[in-house]
């Protein structure tokens, strides 16, 4: 037998023994050593750990017998997938980011063929900020490069789990090797970490900062993705002015239910596809929805509002907004609703006007009768002849002092 099926009948039998091992340390020291195994097997193909390679291994150890021929057919796989991946055509990094953002690609996958190792921060360079997020696929690349070479993927994640990161030893080193995004994955990882615990979800109440609210409406949706806690995203775009930005809007499943059910026929369609994405319990996580490529069009918010906010986090003594173009709903509004808030709001300012113009009036009267002028003829030139109008003025004008 060659060194290549005494490899894999060594590891078959090693996943074997895992599953009849108890949940002891051995077994922990067990599943630490097929990574290694798998990796060592495929470097023999030249191919890298990623995981539709990883599969072929795992599709392996699920038979219930090993022999010569299962042997020769794994051999086999592995070789004409060698073949394909060899032969590819030679494409760059950027390139590959961004394919792997048109054709929705697995970060586990995209990783080790671009040569980085998968772990918390690489996936949340591609998974949150290059797919969820619209980040240029550059900026995530250099990220990604500056990372690598500084070998500074365990000291990033390190910073993710100290309370005050940006007052530790580590902060500096991490900024002094110019690296954009590690504020935004500490404050993506602390939001993550707040929407495991039960009944408990980050808020800027919570969190203690005022968020800057905008309404928005004719939302043009391209992708829905559900992230691993099977939290909703919308990602697409808004027009502002002429031209069009991306945005990606974060919210519960029953808002996005609500959303949906408001924007018609293609709406209701859309939301009994994805009950059935969540009846799947076999589904890609995160799942990503191509409107276009399951419904032929993308899908346009334009029959409600939505109330959204900007997540901040702390600077110093300050609080800022986040950078990117993410979002989170506060409240959505029906046309109906948002038309009648916003009548609200336009005759309470009016309101508000009529009292500043009738608090002013009284310094009017003062100065009136500080020129001698009657207190009868004084009112009257003011405006404030009505005696009941006058004491309002009078009271507006003291609140004003």
């Amino acid at each position: 037998m060659d060194k290549l099926k005494l490899k894999l009948q060594e590891y078959y039998q090693h996943c074997q023994q895992q599953e009849t091992r108890t949940k002891t340390g051995r077994k922990a020291a067990g599943r630490a050593a097929a990574p290694e195994m798998e990796n060592d097997i495929l470097l023999q193909f030249g191919l890298p750990t990623s995981k539709r390679f990883v599969q072929i291994l795992h599709d392996f150890v699920s038979h219930s017998q090993v022999n010569d021929h299962l042997l020769d057919y794994v051999s086999k796989k592995l070789k004409e997938a060698a073949r394909k991946y060899l032969l590819a055509p030679v494409v760059s990094d950027i390139d590959q980011l961004g394919q792997a953002r048109d054709q929705k690609r697995s970060p586990y996958d995209l990783l080790p063929e671009l040569g980085y190792p998968v772990n918390e921060y690489s996936i949340f360079l591609v998974g949150e900020l290059l797919y969820r997020r619209n980040m240029p696929a550059a900026d995530v690349l250099e990220e990604l490069k500056k990372v690598q070479h500084a070998d500074s993927w365990n000291d990033v994640l390190l910073l993710s789990k100290i309370i005050h990161y940006t007052t530790h030893e580590l902060y500096r080193e991490v900024k002094d090797q110019d690296l954009r995004f590690v504020d935004e994955f500490v404050q993506y990882t602390r939001r993550q970490d707040a929407s495991k615990a039960p009944n408990k979800k980050a808020t800027p109440a919570s969190e203690g900062y005022t968020p800057n609210f905008r309404s928005v409406t004719k939302i043009q949706v391209e992708d829905i993705v559900f992230d691993e806690q099977d939290t909703p995203s919308l990602i697409g775009k808004l027009k502002a002015g002429s031209r069009y930005n991306n945005i990606t809007v974060i919210l519960e499943f029953s808002e996005l239910n609500q959303v949906l059910m408001s924007a018609g026929e293609l709406g209701t369609e859309i939301s009994n596809f994805i009950k059935k994405k969540l009846a799947d319990t076999g589904r890609e996580k995160p799942t990503v929805i191509d409107l276009r490529v399951e419904f032929g069009q993308q899908l346009t918010l334009d029959n409600c509002y939505l109330e959204i906010y900007k997540p901040q986090h702390r600077h110093g003594q300050k609080w800022v907004e986040d950078k990117d173009n993410l979002f989170f709903v506060e409240k959505i509004l029906s046309k109906k609703e948002f038309e009648k808030r916003s009548k609200e709001v336009e005759v309470k300012q009016k309101i508000q006007e009529c009292l500043e113009l009738i608090g002013s009036s009284y310094g009017s009267y003062q100065r009136l009768r500080r020129l001698g002028i009657s207190e009868e003829e004084a009112k009257l030139r003011a405006g404030l002849q009505d005696e009941l109008l006058f004491k309002l003025s009078t009271y507006l004008h003291k609140l004003k002092d």
